[in-house]
């Protein structure tokens, strides 16, 4: 992430529709996932990777105990209330930590990593043997790469395919794996398009005029109420989402 555009991050997470529409499939997710697990009393142990200074932290609380990972400084400091739980450090395979989750988040993380597969298997050996899950979010579809992907610092895009396999093989079993924000293809190609030329300093993520913002946010909440209720996802989308456990557990 540059870092101007890491200056804007929390305004951007906590007014731009893509941002809120994560933000709410994630939280039902984690829910589901936590309820399932059967853990022997305590409260649930979390980490939130790239967690923006504990932005999800108020919510992430009423979960269980929240703890966070966030490389750009600035951004780890952001939230006083939260600082002490923020560890203002790069994740990645060389990351040690003593500590064991029963949940863990990475939210479009994943992308900025060279190493994925170090970084995931490094996921694997944080998460608790037999309850412990992780939820993954990342950009999807290699044939959206556009000027956005290159500001954004990230290494790739990824098929529902390519990250199954990278979450395998890092020991990892996938337990749901579906493309969201289906809607929103022919908008994210419009952008490549739009953008092919751009030099990157010029480009530049901005909460769309309130109208706009509103209606995008509502088509992303429909689909997701849609394809809750039907039990299915979008055949393509945007982005991906995956849960996965310890292989074996």
């Amino acid at each position: 992430m540059k870092a101007d555009y890491a200056r804007q991050y929390q305004q951007l997470w906590q007014r731009h529709w893509w941002w809120q529409a994560r933000h709410r499939l994630v939280k039902r997710v984690a829910e589901e996932v936590l309820s399932e697990q059967d853990r022997e009393g305590g409260e649930a142990q979390l980490l939130d990777i790239g967690c923006g200074g504990g932005l999800a932290f108020d919510e992430w609380s009423q979960l269980g105990d929240i703890r966070g990972i966030e490389p750009e400084s600035h951004l780890a400091t952001c939230l006083p209330q939260w600082e002490s739980r923020v560890e203002a450090v790069e994740f990645g395979a060389d990351y040690e930590s003593d500590h064991r989750y029963d949940l863990i988040f990475m939210l479009d993380v994943l992308e900025h990593i060279e190493d994925d597969l170090g970084a995931a298997e490094r996921i694997r050996s944080l998460l608790r043997d037999r309850t412990g899950a992780v939820i993954l979010t990342v950009p999807a579809l290699p044939s959206l790469w556009s000027v956005h992907d290159e500001v954004n610092l990230h290494y790739r895009r990824y098929t529902a395919a390519t990250l199954r396999g990278t979450i395998e093989k890092a020991g990892l079993q996938v337990e749901r794996l579906e493309y969201f924000f289906g809607w929103s293809l022919g908008l994210v190609m419009l952008r490549k398009w739009l953008t092919r030329k751009k030099p990157q300093q010029e480009y530049a993520v901005r909460v769309p005029p309130t109208p706009i913002n509103a209606a995008f946010r509502w088509m992303s909440l429909a689909e997701q109420t849609i394809c809750h209720s039907l039990k299915m996802s979008p055949f393509r989308g945007s982005s991906l989402l995956a849960v996965a456990r310890p292989a074996g557990s």
